[in-house]
């Protein structure tokens, strides 16, 4: 692909905003809250410090616009982190969230954090992907959603890596891990959803749990009907499943869901009169 060999990366591995974005964010005033002044960033590097227990600031925040790049550094046994307005306001410019900009701020305060920069032998992929995770972590912290947390490294990343810097794919797996140990990924649950049975006349079943108590269902007939039911737990069978009913047709009739550990569900019709009962499998398919 001929476009990709006239990006052109930092080297830090991020997207050096275009001219066109620069001179944007010149002559217009992003409606987003980007870093408008020194101090506006300060502020934004004492959140992030914030949302790390028993550690303080170590570094002096700079700023120098050109370089087209923000990065953590020591110099003359003194810690800094550098960075260029233009190019930070272009990233929130171009990802149209000003939690790209924090989140790039964000990394470099990983680096001091576990005092990466001590060692004076530049990045290496271990170095880049422990200051990712950190990124997501305190943005996680700090309210941001995950996509906002991987807004500059999603968009903007070599998607290769190089030397020091690793590829894209690896890096946002770095910032999703941070992010998830202050917001785990909610699991799905494997009982919620549509299911099909055996039985001719009903087309599907939904199937929402509400509580460890209470199941509503609701049978999706072949003629258009539709019938809800909450079902409310009985008990749990020797084999580890939980079983919910509800009785209708004047208690003539009862219907049971069994909820087995494997993400199995039975469907058992007991006809109450005649002592009689038929059971459905439930499947996604």
């Amino acid at each position: 692909m001929p476009w990709l060999s006239q990006a052109q990366y930092n080297h830090c591995g991020i997207l050096i905003p275009s001219q066109k974005s620069i001179n944007k964010v010149k002559d217009k005033p992003s409606s987003i809250n980007s870093f408008i002044s020194i101090d506006e960033a300060a502020n934004y590097i004492k959140r992030i410090v914030k949302q790390v227990p028993d550690w303080q600031q170590n570094f002096v925040l700079q700023e120098r616009n050109g370089i087209n790049n923000a990065y953590a550094h020591i110099q003359n046994g003194k810690r800094f982190i550098t960075y260029d307005n233009l190019f930070v306001e272009a990233l929130d410019y171009q990802t149209g969230t000003k939690w790209a900009s924090v989140s790039v701020l964000a990394h470099e305060v990983g680096h001091h954090y576990f005092d990466h920069v001590l060692d004076r032998e530049g990045s290496t992929h271990s170095k880049e992907l422990e200051a990712d995770y950190f990124s997501g972590y305190v943005l996680a912290k700090m309210g941001a959603s995950i996509a906002q947390a991987k807004a500059a490294m999603a968009k903007l990343a070599n998607p290769y890596g190089s030397h020091s810097h690793p590829p894209r794919n690896q890096r946002l797996t770095a910032i999703e891990k941070g992010y998830n140990t202050v917001k785990p990924r909610k699991k799905s649950n494997p009982y919620s959803g549509n299911f099909y049975t055996q039985q001719n006349d009903v087309r599907y079943v939904n199937v929402q749990p509400r509580s460890n108590k209470l199941v509503q269902a609701t049978w999706f007939f072949n003629n258009g009907q539709k019938v809800s039911e909450n079902l409310h737990y009985s008990r749990t069978t020797s084999r580890g499943a939980r079983v919910y009913y509800n009785n209708y047709m004047q208690n003539t009739r009862r219907v049971e869901l069994y909820f087995f550990r494997d993400g199995r569900i039975r469907e058992k019709d007991i006809d109450l009169k005649k002592r009689r009962y038929a059971w459905y499998n439930f499947s996604r398919h």
